[in-house]
């Protein structure tokens, strides 16, 4: 049985943070991996692979860094814009988590920031948690079930 606070499967947050106070973080390979290790503890997840940081050079408006980690749970991704200020972060999982331990972590990496966009999604609170039941859930739903 789900309980009355793990109502639902996973959530979903997705932020830009603006304003960013300390952008040295943002172009370093080696601190955003640690970064990402330390998020997807501090949220309870499990990582299967990564965390892999990417470049992206060009216009300073498009220049930064990527940085995703693949989850038991799902994944999160970062992407990182110095020159603007500003990060992208999206934060995908089946298991509900605090968005307030992914903002304390942004707060560990670069101080003090704006958040300019936010979303959290509730995830599957119509999913089943037992296999008996997802399975009746989706042969329901079949194309000609």
């Amino acid at each position: 049985m789900i309980s009355a606070e793990n109502d639902h499967y996973g959530d979903e947050l997705t932020l830009r943070l603006s304003g960013i106070a300390d952008v040295s973080a943002l172009n370093d390979d080696q601190t955003l991996t640690t970064f990402m290790r330390d998020l997807v503890a501090r949220i309870g997840m499990t990582v299967i692979a990564g965390p892999t940081v990417a470049t992206e050079s060009g216009p300073p408006e498009k220049a930064g860094k990527s940085a995703v980690v693949i989850l038991a749970e799902s994944h999160a991704a970062v992407h990182t814009y110095p020159h603007l200020r500003e990060i992208f972060v999206n934060v995908f999982s089946c298991k509900p988590f605090r968005e307030a331990d992914v903002l304390a972590e942004f707060h560990r990496l670069v101080g003090d920031y704006e958040i300019t966009e936010y979303t959290l999604r509730r995830r599957g609170e119509d999913w089943p948690r037992d296999l008996a039941a997802a399975e009746r859930l989706w042969s329901g739903r079949r194309v000609g079930a």
